[in-house]
């Protein structure tokens, strides 16, 4: 449904003063362009100023996830194409995303994963989880009396199912919302039916996507996840959580009735044990719901991590390609000893590579493996690195170990044009325009020949699409410009925030993939050079 049949004043508005415009009287705005500046929504305190190479002041990373935080009515997103007045893309409409399935079948992940991924794209979207409205409300110890959907037998659920439509239509309405994700059991087809007439009322078209698991794995992976991340379970034995969430299942179950004969007005989407399997009802979508079936395609349960690494002499000429040198060798030693030490701490350890078979299939050139290769199982570890020489040498001795090593050349790091090499007040003397403009938005704004954050974030959108197919562990090395926007997609940060992390040369940064919001921490690299206790690596001559 466009824009135009779902909000026939917005219409007049947008066809009278051009598109993106918010009353009749206001002046028309240039296409994807709109009258408050972008800027004014800058968070920091004092403009963002250069380093000596051409950088901007640096702040350290917040471990923080984003994805929950209701967002500014013209909030620019990292990856946005253009903006409106109105707050919305042009001719998507407004929809609501339905979710559907029993405890346990990745409800939550997905709602969270698919506002991140929105949210990035540019389109205001808001996830609205109904168990947070009874937590909220329950004042005692979970009941599963609270669980259960029959409405008319269970006043309390009645009461929170309609505060949290109440807000959802608030978002719609007052905070110019575009996509909210309702997250809830909506075990029965009678209030799946009732929910879609209330939205049809208001102009909102309404997607269903229910979530089935088939394979008991998933499911006892799911809820060990929950056991041991889900707010419900906050200070609580994980055995004894595990236990309560199995039992609500057990409870819920008998309930649950699958979408089918008695919703076919509905347009709904079977998701089937995460992605194995998707089938579409009443597919007649526009471009905004073909984003979210093509990112369903693509999405996977996550139970491994990825890492981020700054390359050796990241302040490099854009242009400049020189091998590792002694130094950076030794980077490249203690980068390996500490992915091999961690992983062994968490239970994954890395296997030498010593059969003969296998040490040939690592001297092939593998930089574009078939998709859907990479990262199939949840043990896989997977390297990604840009095409520059010291980022590939940098795995010469990770490269001996059970990895997949891809060379990616959209993790090249953003061109700084003109500006490379110069202080502060070299460029604010040589080019004040570009220095102001900067300043005001070091997001979005280019020198003359060079590239933004924002060229960075449209291009790395396929990896992207690519990590969320992969289920492992993720290693990327590549220059600190690129970490930063890859960060800011996985931790949702402001695209203002971006272009001032801070990535040091000896540490990694982990984010940890939950159901609820994503994690970081920091893991230190230490010197091994002259540390007997380090472990034994081989020599890449003896490969």
């Amino acid at each position: 449904m466009s824009a135009i049949d779902s909000d026939p004043e917005q219409a007049e508005i947008e066809l009278v003063n051009g598109f993106g415009a918010d009353s009749l009287e206001s002046t028309p705005v240039p296409h994807g362009r709109r009258t408050t500046k972008r800027w004014s929504f800058h968070n920091h305190g004092k403009p963002v100023l250069f380093d000596k190479s051409g950088g901007n002041t640096k702040r350290r990373l917040s471990d923080i996830d984003m994805v929950h935080k209701e967002i500014d009515p013209f909030h620019i997103s990292p990856a946005q194409l253009y903006s409106t007045e109105s707050g919305r893309l042009f001719h998507a409409g407004k929809i609501c995303i339905v979710l559907c399935g029993l405890p346990g079948r990745g409800k939550t992940h997905l709602a969270v994963s698919l506002t991140r991924y929105l949210r990035w794209l540019g389109v205001k979207t808001h996830s609205f989880h109904l168990g947070n409205y009874r937590r909220a409300k329950a004042e005692a110890d979970l009941d599963f009396e609270l669980f259960m959907p029959r409405v008319e037998d269970n006043a309390f659920r009645q009461n929170i199912v309609g505060e949290c439509i109440d807000d959802i239509l608030h978002f719609f309405e007052n905070d110019k919302g575009q996509v909210a994700i309702y997250d809830a059991v909506n075990a029965l087809p009678e209030h799946r039916l009732e929910l879609n007439d209330k939205f049809a009322q208001l102009n909102i078209q309404a997607l269903f996507i229910e979530s089935l698991v088939t394979e008991d794995q998933i499911i006892s992976k799911n809820v060990e996840q929950a056991a041991r991340s889900s707010p419900d379970y906050k200070n609580w034995d994980y055995a004894k959580a595990y236990k309560d969430y199995s039992d609500r299942i057990k409870v819920l179950t008998p309930y649950y009735l699958e979408m089918g004969d008695l919703e076919t007005k509905l347009s709904y989407i079977k998701f089937i044990n995460f992605g194995e399997r998707i089938e579409l009802h009443n597919s007649n979508y526009g471009y905004l719901i073909q984003k979210v079936v093509f990112y369903l395609m693509n999405s996977r349960i996550k139970s491994g991590s990825v890492f981020f690494a700054r390359c050796y002499k990241n302040d490099l000429d854009f242009s400049f390609d020189p091998p590792l040198d002694s130094d950076g060798d030794v980077y490249a030693k203690n980068l390996t000893e500490t992915i091999l030490r961690y992983m062994k701490k968490q239970g994954k350890p890395l296997s030498l590579v010593s059969d003969r078979k296998d040490k040939e299939a690592l001297s092939l050139d593998q930089r574009h493996p078939t998709a859907g290769v990479d990262g199939t199982s949840h043990d896989s570890f997977v390297v990604w690195t840009s095409v520059k020489q010291r980022t590939i040498q940098a795995t010469k001795y990770l490269s001996q170990y059970t990895t997949n090593i891809r060379h990616r050349i959209q993790l090249a790091q953003k061109n700084p044009g003109v500006a490379f090499g110069m202080t502060e007040e070299e460029i604010k003397k040589e080019f004040p325009t570009d220095y102001e403009n900067f300043v005001k938005d070091p997001y979005h704004h280019r020198f003359s020949r060079a590239e933004s954050y924002h060229d960075l974030a449209i291009k790395i959108e396929p990896l992207i699409l690519e990590m969320e197919r992969m289920s492992g562990d993720i290693l990327i090395i590549a220059d600190e410009t690129v970490l930063r926007v890859f960060y800011g997609y996985l931790m949702s940060c402001n695209c203002y925030d971006i272009p001032s992390l801070n990535f040091a040369t000896d540490e990694i940064i982990e984010i940890k993939f939950n159901a609820y919001y994503n994690s970081a921490k920091v893991i230190p690299i230490k010197d091994f050079s002259s540390s007997a206790n380090a472990l034994a690596l081989v020599s890449p001559e003896s490969l």
